[in-house]
């Protein structure tokens, strides 16, 4: 299992550094690549699926069945919306990519996103549905 930092470089010696709690939780994840001096021109033919590995209150893990290019090697921010389970309202943020990995027992890859701009409603919706579900273990 390789660990790759955004921009395609090797990064060796991933620390856990989090701020919030995560869990381990499986959603649909809809993320735009924002092209550089182009962020309010994120349109919805430039969406692509992934679905999240988990998530926490600093941002998530999706795991992309393609690693494009345009995601690899991105420097940019990627915009990211899901709706947590039983919730009808879509959460979004802006995020920048941390480290990409490519697990031996899979076919896909997972990105390591950190949100950089979250609201604060959609930060404390997510703190307390991961809150809620760790409750219950």
């Amino acid at each position: 299992m390789g660990f790759y930092h955004a921009g395609g470089k090797l990064q060796k010696g991933l620390s856990e550094r989090r701020k919030y709690v995560r869990l381990d939780a499986r959603v649909p994840v809809q993320y735009f690549v924002i092209p550089e001096k182009k962020e309010e021109e994120i349109a919805k033919n430039f969406c692509h699926k992934a679905q999240s590995r988990n998530i926490g209150g600093g941002g998530l893990l999706i795991e992309v069945p393609v690693l494009t290019d345009e995601l690899f090697f991105t420097t940019h921010l990627i915009k990211v919306q899901f709706s947590l389970p039983q919730k009808a309202k879509f959460i979004t943020a802006i995020a920048r990519m941390i480290s990409v990995e490519k697990p031996e027992h899979v076919k896909s890859f997972y990105v390591r996103l950190a949100f950089i701009k979250i609201s604060k409603e959609d930060r404390q919706s997510l703190i307390d549905y991961i809150n809620k579900e760790h409750g219950k273990t």
